[in-house]
């Protein structure tokens, strides 16, 4: 499982942040968050040198040549005064965000990855992503991102109109979600797809941290050692997040206005 690419190398202040699934509900919930996560970039804004969104930052995202979401206009411009700032920002897009094209990367200047990627931070190998189907045994869930990531069903699905296109995929979202119970938001140690995932990629290469997302579960576990996995959680439920510090060996799970306990 060794990378071909060569790893990112930054330095600085770093932070990490995913599954915010901004739109759901589509009410002032969902604004009430994303003003509470323009608060925590205000206030790291002069404190971080990198920033990294680790995906389902929306519950659905599709671009159109001429059309794009409404209604996260303070937090594009938020992004963008970052990126004026100098912050480098990062989108690993997720399983309900992996139709991320064009706007991102021209309108806001982030990089866009949709696969994990290495990067070494402050002197650390770490292989980031936002964590969705790696582990194997997800057949099913594979086949099913498969057919969203083909380009042609990308072209179809363009030819809806936007009204009904954001229907269709509200609903899809909607009912995915309730068949979900939350005592299912448990992390299965060695179980856990992640965890088997990051044992595969220590036979081949050396990470010092995997730091991923999508489990919505804030967690810090260690694998040997010299490596030791990170979630960052989520903003939906638990407004959790990762800052890595320059002068720190490894990233502290926080959430908004408090710290987490590693344990």
């Amino acid at each position: 499982m060794k990378s071909s690419e060569d790893p990112i190398i930054i330095q600085g202040n770093a932070c990490f942040v995913s599954d915010m699934h901004f739109a759901v509900p589509a009410d002032d919930e969902s604004r009430f968050r994303e003003e509470l996560l323009i608060q925590l970039f205000h206030q790291l804004s002069d404190q971080i040198q990198h920033l990294f969104l680790l995906g389902d930052i929306f519950d659905f995202w599709f671009e159109y040549q001429d059309v794009m979401p409404k209604g996260y206009f303070k937090l594009f411009n938020t992004l963008y005064d970052l990126r004026c700032k100098g912050v480098q920002i990062y989108y690993f897009t997720g399983n309900h965000d992996m139709w991320l094209q064009d706007f991102f990367p021209e309108q806001l200047g982030c990089q866009v990855f949709h696969d994990p990627r290495q990067f070494v931070i402050n002197g650390k190998r770490c292989l980031v992503g936002h964590g969705d189907g790696v582990g194997g045994k997800q057949l099913g869930y594979r086949f099913i991102k498969s057919v969203f990531a083909f380009k042609p069903n990308q072209f179809v699905y363009s030819m809806l109109h936007p009204r009904i296109a954001f229907g269709i995929a509200r609903f899809v979202s909607y009912k995915s979600r309730i068949s979900h119970e939350p005592q299912e938001m448990v992390f299965r140690d060695e179980d856990e797809p992640q965890i088997r995932y990051a044992r595969q990629v220590l036979q081949n290469d050396p990470i010092d941290l995997f730091i991923f997302a999508h489990l919505h579960l804030p967690k810090r576990y260690v694998l040997t050692d010299q490596s030791t996995y990170f979630n960052c959680g989520d903003w939906l439920t638990h407004k959790s997040y990762l800052l890595f510090s320059s002068n720190q060996a490894e990233p502290t799970l926080c959430n908004f206005n408090e710290e987490i306990d590693h344990e």
